[in-house]
Order: structure tokens, then C-alpha cells, then sequence
């Protein structure tokens, strides 16, 4: 229980500076920030833009954007202006200010585990891939390994390895992570429309990736949680 405790607040931490640089510095580039949300699931506490869910495993930070809100002359002056939307900023800021929350990751992984914090993250993509795709096999050697330097290691040692998993897992193309989020701005003709039908199947596809990815690591968890237990 211990054990789960820790890694529950490493990732919670994790979570919450990977959303905070992504929102403080779009605020410092001139973004309108519509929502900061620490975590996934039913909303336990609200206050202003900032919202705090119920499992503590992510986050999201929501610029405003033109493509889904009224920027019309009817629209509240606040709505009206393009100059601080996502989508009306240039193509390198929409590209390095998603990838700012996964470097913000890579910095703990190189503070706290300066040898390894480069080879941690690049394995970290072919673990990440390889569990999802066998959640019984590969998947159960790596949560127990995992547990295993948890038990050996305080928290500040665990606090690097999982940061450094994470910028893996944020790096990866796949729309839902920054890593994909910053390869659809760099294939986008025009940043101020929407993607075009190819585009917007790509993205689609991409999604259902992370979903089917994200399940079958839910399964390889609980699996070895039943175990465990």
C-alpha cells in the first residue's frame, strides 16, 4: 500500500509541474488560459480556471482557441480578440509550447538522475510500446521491476524515474501527448483552420491509439494488482 502511495504522489506531482509550465508559460507568451485541470475524471474541487479531478494520472491545460469558440463582433470583447488565441500564435510557438510540459519532465529525470536520465527516457518509449502491447507478459516484468526499485529507492529516486517515463510517454505522436500535439502543428498548412480531412483522420486514428494504449495498461495493472493482493 505504501508502495502505491508513492507512486500515486510522484505522478501526481509529475502531473501537476507538467501542466503548471504549460500554463504559466503560455500566460507569458500572451495565451489566454480557459481551463488548468490536474488529473482525469468527476471534478472534487473548482476554483477560477483551475480544476481538480478525481485520479491524480495527468492534466490538461485549454488555450483559447478560435476554431471552438465565437470570435464574432457579437461575441464578449474578451471573445472577440484573436491576438491571444493558441491557433493565432506562429507555427514555433504552437510547436515548443506543448513540448514544454515533457521538457519540463526531462529536467527533473537530468536533475535527480543526471547518468541515465537520457537512456531512462529512451528506453522508456520502447517499454511504453512493448507493455501495451503485451499487458500479461512484458508489461507485468516492468510494473514489477518498477516496484521493485520503489522498494530499494526512496522517493526522490522514484521521482526521477517516472519523470523520465513520462516524458517518453508525453513524446510519443500520438495526438493526445505533447509529442503528437507538436507534429500536428509542424503538418498543419494553415494554423488558423481546421486540419484538413486527411489531417483530421490521422488525428483520429492517432486517438484511438491512445485509448487502446491507455487500456491495455490499465489491464496489465490491475492484473498484476490482483496478483499483488
Amino acid at each position: 500500500m505504501l508502495i502505491a502511495l508513492k507512486f500515486i504522489a510522484a505522478i501526481a506531482l509529475l502531473a501537476a509541474l507538467h501542466i503548471a509550465v504549460m500554463a504559466v508559460l503560455g500566460r507569458w507568451l500572451g495565451i489566454a488560459v480557459r481551463q488548468v485541470s490536474l488529473g482525469f475524471g468527476p471534478v472534487l474541487f473548482s476554483f477560477g480556471i483551475f480544476q481538480l479531478r478525481a485520479l491524480p494520472f495527468g492534466g490538461s491545460v485549454t488555450f483559447k482557441d478560435t476554431r471552438s469558440e465565437d470570435t464574432t463582433d457579437e461575441a464578449p470583447a474578451e471573445h472577440g480578440r484573436v491576438d491571444d488565441a493558441f491557433d493565432h500564435q506562429p507555427r514555433a510557438v504552437q510547436v515548443l509550447l506543448p513540448l514544454a510540459g515533457a521538457a519540463s519532465l526531462a529536467v527533473v529525470a537530468l536533475l535527480l538522475h543526471p547518468g541515465s536520465a537520457l537512456a531512462g527516457i529512451g528506453h522508456g518509449f520502447a517499454q511504453i510500446v512493448a507493455g501495451g502491447v503485451s499487458p500479461l507478459g512484458t508489461a507485468q516484468e516492468l510494473i514489477e521491476g518498477a516496484r521493485a526499485f520503489a522498494t530499494q529507492q526512496g522517493f526522490l529516486p522514484l521521482l526521477g524515474m517516472l519523470a523520465a517515463k513520462l516524458a517518453a510517454l508525453n513524446l510519443l505522436p500520438l495526438p493526445a501527448m505533447n509529442g503528437g500535439q507538436a507534429l500536428l502543428a509542424l503538418m498543419k498548412r494553415d494554423l488558423h483552420e481546421d486540419s484538413s480531412p486527411w489531417l483530421q483522420r490521422l488525428t483520429e486514428w492517432g486517438l484511438w491509439l491512445c485509448v487502446a494504449l491507455a487500456l491495455s495498461w490499465a489491464v496489465g495493472i490491475g492484473v498484476f494488482a490482483v496478483q499483488v493482493l
